[in-house]
């Protein structure tokens, strides 16, 4: 009798547990600091940022999305005190500008997803995953000091690297290093200083197709395998002015469903606003 009333109040526990409602806790309406919204946050949850500068150092929070009105005028600032963001498995981060970090966002063995944000001006690179691959798709990652996205060790070919765009960084536009196998397709990588895309002979066996590979220094290593599938054409963005940039592409651009699945290579469609509907159903 005394074990089925135990199991009858954890099922009854489980339950409730179950039927807590996700909430939306807003920054800085609720909380004044992204840190002290994501601290209250709990699985499920959603935080929203309003516009304006944060001058923090962030960690994601396993199961919630951390969202921002818009991506140029919701700015987190790094300080260069570290990463701007440190990525965990499970979260979801969309709609800032990560600016100012040693890296923009590092994902230690973890796979968040990052989506339609501007990554830029960081020390380091402006994504830096190690053995774990992160899902990273519609983000401009433009003039950081090092690589745009820098991957080592990660094998997976569920997540992806796709329709970024990758500029005016002081390296590569992405490096492959290590024991690396991933997937790379759709991006465009244009006058990164050094490399469009660098692979050590590792990470010769990842899959680099239907990129846009446009006026960086040199467009690969001998170790990237680049097939036929992958061009190297003037991208025709909608605007390249410096104090309006527009990295979507014209509706003359070349690479107009050119990409996988005659996808547009480069940035697709905005998603609504602080939806994820159509990005969580890309993979």
């Amino acid at each position: 009798m005394l074990m089925r009333l135990k199991a009858v109040l954890l099922f009854a526990g489980a339950v409730i547990f179950q039927n807590v409602p996700a909430k939306t806790l807003h920054v800085p309406a609720d909380f004044p600091t992204i840190n002290s919204a994501l601290s209250h946050a709990e699985n499920g949850d959603t935080v929203k940022v309003s516009p304006g500068t944060y001058f923090e150092n962030i960690s994601l929070v396993e199961g919630v999305v951390l969202l921002g009105e818009d991506p140029r005028k919701c700015i987190i600032n790094g300080m260069r005190r570290g990463p701007v963001v440190n990525g965990v498995t499970g979260s979801e981060i969309a709609y800032f500008t990560l600016t100012n970090g040693n890296d923009g966002i590092l994902c230690e063995n973890a796979s968040p997803k990052i989506h339609h944000n501007w990554i830029m001006d960081n020390e380091g690179s402006g994504i830096e995953s190690f053995i774990a691959l992160p899902q990273v798709y519609n983000n401009v990652i433009y003039g950081n000091r090092w690589s745009g996205i820098m991957v080592w060790g990660a094998k997976s070919l569920d997540t992806r690297i796709e329709n970024n765009v990758v500029l005016r960084n002081g390296y590569s536009g992405i490096s492959l290093r290590g024991p690396s196998r991933v997937q790379v397709r759709n991006n465009i990588f244009m006058e990164n200083h050094e490399y469009g895309i660098y692979s050590d002979q590792a990470a010769s066996q990842s899959q680099v197709v239907y990129n846009d590979v446009f006026q960086n220094t040199m467009p690969f290593n001998r170790y990237t395998k680049v097939n036929n599938s992958n061009v190297f054409v003037d991208p025709k963005f909608v605007s390249l002015k410096l104090d309006q940039p527009d990295f979507t592409i014209a509706s003359r651009s070349p690479l107009t469903r050119r990409g996988y699945e005659q996808a547009d290579i480069g940035l697709f469609a905005q998603d609504p606003i602080n939806s994820t509907d159509s990005a969580g159903s890309r993979h």
